[in-house]
């Protein structure tokens, strides 16, 4: 796994559960560990303690500790309750997780400071102030607006950031994406696992390598039907993924050595020979689509060529021997008529084989950014 810092996720919700917000907070809880994510809560004993309950139970099944990766805000004691606050005290988290506070307005700075990213589950008449004060920080916010009854305001807080998209979207995340939270959970926590790890990913899961002379508007229209199912930052478009001011042969090969399925776009003019009869510039050393997909069949990374605008794949006759391994792997053919149902079953079989994989990227990952660079530097240019 990454040496990087866990990404926390603050849930938070009604503390007067039903059955089935007691069912949600607990998968949400699991969720979060097989994604990889902490987990930051108050000590409500209401959706506080089943997220918590479920969270630190998946981690010791896994023989992990929750220092570090679990934070429980905890608010006052028996006094505040009497108020007419939260019912507390909730989950009887270790010491070391605990951080104790004094009043509403500290725990609400203590909690967003230390997230992420938010799930709210129901929650009280607070929580749209919440939401803003996360999105505020440039932190995603997810309300599940399923969870309705007398205290299910998170529905409430999906329908006001609806209205408000304009000027408070959250953050990393589409509209359409965001809309993905009212469909129903058919298995598991449905799409909110794919909105967490899309909106906090550190690296892309997919790599999508096209040659821009070749098929770049639907290279571009894969990776948005892509971006909109994993989340932008799982998707690796160079266009869209190089940031400004980052060297984009380390952008690249970065992308190339943590990504676990490459897309490889084949159009028609992917080996079209070059000016006066010269060989493709496939078969050129320091070709960029060339090292793309080399590197990615060095790591033996999961590839799906796409043959686009009528493309057929090539002979192995027609490819550098470097290359002629591409071959081994199922071609499929996608068109404006069946873009649709080709995208979803593509979608289906990349998630397999990021499941597969998990947990993660590895040391394993070599040196291809540098071999990546090294190659582009005699060009000094990127002309793919």
């Amino acid at each position: 796994m990454s040496n990087r810092r866990k990404k926390l996720v603050l849930v938070i919700g009604t503390g007067w559960t039903t059955p089935a917000k007691r069912r949600v907070a607990r998968m949400i809880g699991t969720t979060l560990v097989d994604a990889g994510f902490g987990l930051v809560t108050g000590n409500s004993r209401g959706v506080d303690y089943w997220v918590a309950d479920a969270f630190c139970a998946a981690l010791k099944e896994r023989g992990e500790s929750p220092q570090g990766a679990f934070w429980q805000v905890s608010l006052g004691s028996m006094r505040f309750f009497r108020r007419g606050g939260l019912p507390l005290p909730g989950y009887p988290a270790p010491a070391e997780c605990c951080i104790p506070v004094g009043d509403v307005e500290a725990w609400k700075r203590e909690a967003i400071v230390r997230c992420d990213a938010a799930v709210m589950v129901g929650g009280g008449r607070g929580s749209l102030d919440i939401a803003r004060r996360i999105i505020e920080r440039g932190k995603p916010v997810f309300p599940l607006p399923f969870m309705g009854g007398l205290t299910g305001y998170s529905d409430d807080v999906f329908q006001e950031i609806l209205k408000t998209w304009e000027g408070h979207p959250v953050p990393g995340v589409s509209r359409s994406q965001f809309l993905q939270l009212a469909e129903p959970w058919v298995s598991g926590t449905g799409q909110l696992r794919n909105l967490l790890r899309g909106t906090l990913a550190d690296a892309p899961d997919v790599f999508i390598s096209y040659r821009r002379s070749d098929a770049p508007a639907a290279a571009g229209r894969v990776a948005n039907d892509l971006a909109e199912h994993f989340g932008l930052r799982r998707v690796f478009l160079d266009i869209s993924g190089i940031a400004p001011s980052r060297a984009w042969d380390e952008s690249i090969g970065g992308a190339l050595v943590a990504c676990k399925a490459g897309v490889i776009v084949i159009g028609r003019s992917w080996l079209v020979p070059g000016p006066q009869g010269q060989p493709p510039r496939l078969h050129q050393q320091d070709d960029v689509v060339r090292t793309e997909i080399e590197a990615l069949l060095q790591r033996r990374s999961a590839i799906f060529p796409l043959l686009v605008e009528g493309a057929r794949l090539p002979d192995a006759s027609e490819l550098p021997d470097t290359l002629t391994p591409l071959l081994r792997f199922q071609a499929t053919a996608i068109d404006n008529g069946g873009w649709g149902t080709t995208m979803s079953l593509l979608i289906r079989e990349i998630e397999s084989v990021i499941r597969d994989h998990e947990p993660a990227r590895g040391s394993e990952a070599g040196g291809s950014t540098n071999t990546l660079s090294t190659r582009i530097e005699r060009t000094g240019r990127l002309d793919i």
